[in-house]
């Protein structure tokens, strides 16, 4: 008799389970968010290292489930003393993959390095270059998510593309900012 106990927890268990992802499933996409993240190279985790973490603020639309855009404001260092600020602006078309509790997603388009100095900013024409992200979003509630993703900022996208081996190696993934993010849907 222990065999049909050992089947009815496991039938009791893919019950559970089913019920908990046929609803998140069936949930609908959402149109856009409004999220903060922290960034930081693997290392500065590891050794929590907070001086080192750069926040940001991320939004977001989608038009429709599949495909978004999102804007990233990131400061990157702050010397109040001296009134600057560095800046990393990024304009990222997002591919999703909206699977009700969970949302993998990739990211690519354009990033500014901007220095603001005493409130004025300060424009440099090699201070562009593209962001490349990817990432999982797990959706808590049905208007919150948080997410981890990796990102990787490079000057020449042919030199990526070329050697992406590189940047997935260990020393390219330690050299990546991993993020962590919390996001509001709506």
């Amino acid at each position: 008799n222990r065999k049909g106990g050992k089947m009815k927890k496991k039938l009791i268990l893919i019950v559970l389970i089913l019920a908990i992802l046929v609803p998140t499933t069936l949930m609908a996409a959402s149109r856009g968010s409004v999220g903060f993240v922290n960034y930081a190279q693997l290392e500065s985790w590891l050794d929590a290292d907070t001086a080192a973490y750069v926040p940001g603020l991320r939004l977001e639309f989608f038009f429709n489930n599949y495909l978004g855009i999102s804007g990233d404001a990131m400061l990157l260092l702050s010397n109040p003393d001296f009134d600057t600020y560095v800046m990393m602006y990024t304009l990222n078309a997002v591919l999703r993959g909206p699977f009700g509790m969970f949302e993998p997603y990739i990211a690519l388009g354009p990033a500014y390095l901007g220095v603001i100095y005493q409130g004025e900013p300060i424009f440099e024409a090699d201070s562009f270059g593209f962001n490349l992200r990817a990432g999982l979003d797990v959706n808590i509630l049905k208007w919150l998510s948080v997410g981890a993703e990796f990102n990787f900022f490079v000057d020449d996208l042919q030199y990526f593309f070329e050697n992406i081996g590189d940047y997935f190696s260990e020393s390219g993934l330690k050299s990546s900012l991993i993020g962590i993010s919390a996001k509001i849907k709506f």
